[in-house]
C-alpha cells in the first residue's frame, strides 16, 4: 500500500499498487478514496467524480467531512468513522451524503485503517462508498407504506386478520384482539383461523377461504365464541393480498361485530312478533294507514268483533269507514283528520251503525308514526269499543239523578262527607228536621262532631274511625244530636264507606233518621206493655184460681161416678176380708182351711190393690217403677192369666215378628194394661171370639190425640178382636175417664183411660182404630232399647 501511496519508478511491469490502483478505477460501482491520518484526501477515483461530483484535483486535499451532511458533521460522525476503523480496523455505516451540488444520495460503505505491509505502521484510511438512493427510497416507500397500512390497520375498529394462505394467523390488529379478549398477540400467532370457531359455522369459514385463495373476494356470517366464552355475532370479508417483490401472498380477513345489528334484528323480531301477537288478539281495534291517509296498511281481527263485518271491503276501500259511522257523528269523527296530518295526537268518540243495525260507541285514539328525521310516514291508531261504558255512564247519570230526587223527598238528614278534604255535604232535611240553614253548618267533620250529645261524641267518634281506618264497609250508630233550637233529637246515622282500588276510604255517605218520636212512641208502648203485663197476670191468677176450683169440681163429680160402679167392688172386697178374717177367728180351725182363708183375704188385697193403681193410673199420678224386661216373653208369660180372664170361648193367640223385643216399663202397669185391654175385648165380644196380640218393631210413632208423631226405635204392641167395634162419633171419647159404653154397673170408664196413661207415662203413645162393622184394634207403643235387660 506504501507503494501506491508514493511515486515509484521502476521497471515496466506493473506493480502490485498499480493493479490495485486499476482495480478501483474499474469498480465503476464504488466510489473510493484515501485518507492520510488526519482525514485529508489524497486520492480520488474515478467512480468517486461520478458519483459525488468533485474532480480528482477538487477533492485531494480537502478534508473527508466535505461529503457528510451538516447534520452528521454536527455530531462528529466522520471522525467516529475514522476512530471505530483505528481501534477495529473497520468501520461501516450507511446514511445520507452530499455531492458537489450539495444533492444528496443514500451511500453504503465502510472506512477502513491503512497499514504499511512491512511495518504495520498506520498510514491513513480508505472510505468506499456505494450509491444505494434508489434502494434506500424504496425501503423508505415500503416502510411508510408498511406504516400506513399498520396504522390502518390498528385504527380500524374491525377485527383485522392476516392470514397465511393455509388459514394460520400472522397478524391481528389490536381491535381485534380487544373484541376476541385476547391479551397478546404472541397467544393466538400461528393458530388455524378456522378452529376459532364453533363446529356448526366451520364450513362457512372454509368455504370462503378457499374462494379468497383463487382471488374470489368472499363474505359470511357466523358466530363464535371469544376468550372470555361471551358469544359474538361476525360480519366477515376475506380478499387475497397478491404476491409482491418481498412479500409473499396472504389473506386478508375484515371481522365486523354485529352482536348488537343481530340483538336489535332479534329484537325487532321479537317486537314484530310480539305487537302481531297483541294487535291479532286484542279486543281493541288497531289500525295503520300511509302518512296520507289513504291507504289501509293494516287492520287488526278485532274490527270485525267489533264493526260486525269483514275486513276486506275497508282494507280495499278506506273510505268505507264514514259510511259506518253514525250520520250524526260524522262531521265530528271527520275533525280528527287534519290534525292527524299536521302530527298531533287525536282522540275522537263518535258512533258506528253494524250491519245488523246495533249502534255501538267507538273510543278512537290516532297518533303519528315519525322517522328519525322528525318526518311522518305513517298514521296508527288504536279504536275501542266503550258501549257499554257510555251506557254504563248513562245509566250512572239516571242513578245520580234518581238519587238527587231521593235525597231531595227524603225526610233523613243525608250527608257526604269526603274524607281526603274534610268536606261535608248535606241535604235540605237538615234544616227542615233540626233547624239548621246550609250558612249555619260547618264545611268539615267537626262540626258535625260538635253537635254529638258530650255523653255520646267519644263513643260516636271511635266507632266512625273504626270503619275508616279498618276494612269495614257498613257503619251506624245511635246517639243524640243537638237541634237549632238546643234541644237534642234521637237518631240512627247509617253510613257506607266508599273506599279507592287501594282500598283507601275516600268518602262516606250516609243518613241521619230522626227517632225522637219513635222513642217516645216506644217509651209509651213499653208503659202499656207493662200495664198489661200486670193485668195480664191478674187474670192468668184469676184463671188458674177459676181452673183449680173447676179441677177439684171434676174430681168431685169423678169421684160421684166412682160411687156406683168402684164402691160396690171395695163393698166386696171388704165383705171378703171380713168374713175370711172371721173364720180365721174360729178355734180349732184345721191348718189346710186357716191356708185357704189367708190366701183368700191375700187375693183380695191384690185385687184391691189393682183397683187402686187403675186409679192412680187415671190421675197419671201412680208411682211407676220401670224396668228393662223383653215385651214379646212378657205377653206370653200372661197368655194363661188372659185365657182365664175371658173365657175359654176366647181363643188367645199370640204373634211376635222378632224376639227379644226389649222396652223400659213398669211391668206390673204393663201386665194391667194388658189385663184391662183383654177385659175390654171379651166385653166387646160378649164372651165369644177371637183375642190377638200382636208385638213387632217399628221406627216411628204415629201422631194421636194431638201429639205429633216422632221418628226412633219402638216396639210396637197391638190387641185386637172380632167385636162389633164403635161408631165413628164416639171413638175419640173412648179414652176420657169414666167414659163407658157399657151398660150401668157393668164398667167403671178407667180401663182404656189408665192403659192411655201409662203409655204416655213410659214415653210412648196409644191409639184406637175401629169401625162400627169392623173389629177393634188397640195399639200402645214403646221406645226400643238397643241391649239386653239389667238388674235393678
Amino acid at each position: 500500500m506504501s507503494s501506491f501511496l508514493a511515486n515509484s519508478s521502476g521497471p515496466r511491469q506493473l506493480s502490485d499498487s498499480r493493479l490495485a490502483q486499476l482495480a478501483l478505477e474499474s469498480a465503476v460501482d464504488f466510489a473510493v478514496f484515501t485518507t492520510n491520518l488526519d482525514g485529508i484526501i489524497i486520492s480520488w477515483n474515478s467512480a468517486a467524480e461520478r458519483l459525488m461530483g468533485w474532480l480528482e484535483a477538487e477533492a485531494v486535499g480537502q478534508h473527508a467531512t466535505i461529503i457528510f451532511t451538516p447534520a452528521d458533521e454536527a455530531v462528529r460522525a466522520c471522525q467516529q468513522e475514522m476512530a471505530q476503523a483505528r481501534r477495529s480496523g473497520r468501520a461501516v455505516d450507511e446514511r445520507w451524503h452530499l455531492r458537489k451540488d450539495r444533492s444528496r444520495f443514500w451511500g453504503s460503505g465502510s472506512m477502513t485503517r491503512l497499514e504499511d505491509d512491512e511495518t504495520g505502521e498506520h498510514l491513513g484510511y480508505l472510505k468506499i462508498v456505494r450509491d444505494r438512493t434508489a434502494e434506500h427510497v424504496a425501503g423508505e416507500r415500503l416502510q411508510a407504506s408498511e406504516a400506513l397500512l399498520r396504522s390502518v390497520m390498528e385504527s380500524n375498529p374491525d377485527c383485522l386478520k392476516l392470514l397465511s394462505l393455509d388459514g394460520h394467523i400472522v397478524f391481528m390488529n389490536s381491535s381485534g384482539l380487544a373484541l376476541l379478549g385476547i391479551e397478546h398477540f404472541e397467544n393466538i400467532r400461528g393458530k388455524d383461523w378456522v378452529s376459532l370457531w364453533p363446529e356448526e359455522e366451520r364450513h362457512k369459514v372454509r368455504a370462503a377461504l378457499s374462494r379468497a385463495t383463487i382471488g374470489l373476494p368472499s363474505r359470511f356470517q357466523g358466530w363464535s365464541a371469544t376468550a372470555t366464552d361471551s358469544i359474538r355475532w361476525w360480519d366477515v370479508q376475506v380478499t387475497l393480498l397478491p404476491e409482491s417483490a418481498d412479500q409473499a401472498p396472504l389473506l386478508l380477513t375484515s371481522s365486523r361485530d354485529i352482536t348488537d345489528q343481530v340483538d336489535t334484528a332479534e329484537q325487532l323480531r321479537a317486537n314484530h312478533s310480539l305487537f302481531h301477537s297483541f294487535a291479532e288478539n286484542s279486543a281493541d281495534v288497531l289500525w295503520i294507514v300511509d302518512a296520507g291517509m289513504q291507504h289501509l296498511e293494516y287492520l287488526s281481527p278485532a274490527y270485525e268483533q267489533v264493526w260486525g263485518e269483514a275486513r276486506d271491503k275497508i282494507m280495499q276501500d278506506l273510505g268505507h269507514w264514514a259510511e259506518r259511522v253514525h250520520p250524526d257523528d260524522r262531521e265530528q269523527a271527520s275533525k280528527a283528520l287534519p290534525l292527524l296530518l299536521k302530527g298531533e295526537a287525536q282522540t275522537s268518540e263518535y258512533r258506528i251503525v253494524r250491519p245488523n243495525g246495533e249502534v255501538r260507541w267507538i273510543r278512537d285514539t290516532g297518533f303519528p308514526i315519525r322517522r328519525e328525521d322528525g318526518a311522518i310516514f305513517r298514521v296508527a291508531g288504536i279504536a275501542n269499543d266503550v258501549t257499554v261504558e257510555k251506557l254504563a255512564a248513562q245509566d250512572m247519570h239516571e242513578t245520580s239523578e234518581r238519587y238527587r230526587l231521593a235525597v231531595r223527598a227524603t225526610n233523613d238528614a243525608i250527608w257526604d262527607w269526603d274524607l281526603r278534604h274534610n268536606r261535608v255535604e248535606w241535604n235540605e232535611a237538615l234544616q227542615h228536621a233540626y233547624g239548621y240553614a246550609p250558612e249555619d253548618v260547618g264545611s268539615g267533620g267537626e262540626w258535625w262532631l260538635e253537635h254529638i250529645h258530650p255523653d255520646d261524641r267519644e263513643r260516636v267518634y271511635g266507632s266512625i274511625q273504626s270503619v275508616i281506618k279498618g276494612t269495614e264497609s257498613h257503619w251506624s250508630d245511635e246517639y243524640r244530636f243537638r237541634k237549632a233550637d238546643g234541644s237534642y233529637a234521637d237518631v240512627l246515622d247509617r253510613a257506607f264507606m266508599v273506599r279507592d282500588s287501594r282500598g283507601e276510604p275516600s268518602r262516606i255517605i250516609g243518613a241521619m233518621l230522626d227517632l225522637t218520636e219513635r222513642r217516645r212512641a216506644e217509651a209509651e208502648l213499653r208503659r202499656l206493655n207493662e200495664q198489661l203485663e200486670v193485668e195480664v197476670a191478674r187474670r192468668a191468677e184469676q184463671l188458674r184460681h177459676q181452673e183449680e176450683m173447676l179441677r177439684q169440681s171434676q174430681k168431685l163429680e169423678a169421684v160421684g161416678q166412682l160411687t156406683g160402679g168402684v164402691a160396690h167392688d171395695f163393698n166386696n172386697l171388704l165383705t171378703i176380708i171380713r168374713s175370711s178374717v172371721g173364720l180365721l177367728q174360729r178355734p180349732n180351725l184345721p191348718p189346710e182351711k186357716s191356708q185357704r182363708y189367708m190366701q183368700a183375704i191375700s187375693d183380695t188385697v191384690d185385687r184391691a190393690m189393682r183397683l187402686t193403681g187403675q186409679l192412680l193410673a187415671f190421675a197419671r199420678r201412680q208411682p211407676l217403677q220401670p224396668e228393662i224386661f223383653a215385651a214379646d216373653d212378657r205377653i206370653r208369660n200372661l197368655s194363661q192369666i188372659v185365657r182365664t180372664i175371658v173365657g175359654g170361648r176366647v181363643a188367645v193367640s199370640i204373634e211376635d215378628g222378632r224376639k227379644n223385643c226389649y222396652v223400659q216399663a213398669d211391668p206390673s202397669q204393663f201386665e194391667t194394661a194388658l189385663v184391662n185391654l183383654a177385659v175390654n175385648a171379651r166385653d166387646a165380644m160378649d164372651g165369644e171370639g177371637r183375642l190377638t196380640f200382636k208385638v213387632k218393631q217399628t221406627s216411628s210413632v204415629p201422631p194421636t190425640r194431638g201429639h205429633a208423631g216422632a221418628p226412633g226405635d219402638f216396639v210396637a204392641v197391638s190387641v185386637s178382636d172380632t167385636g162389633s167395634g164403635i161408631s165413628p162419633e164416639m171413638l175419640d171419647r173412648i179414652f176420657e175417664p169414666f167414659f163407658t159404653t157399657k151398660e150401668v154397673g157393668k164398667g167403671t170408664g178407667l180401663g182404656l183411660s189408665q192403659v192411655y196413661g201409662f203409655a204416655k207415662q213410659s214415653g210412648g203413645r196409644f191409639r184406637s182404630r175401629a169401625k162400627l162393622v169392623t173389629a177393634p184394634r188397640l195399639r200402645s207403643t214403646c221406645r226400643r232399647l238397643q241391649r239386653h235387660p239389667v238388674t235393678r
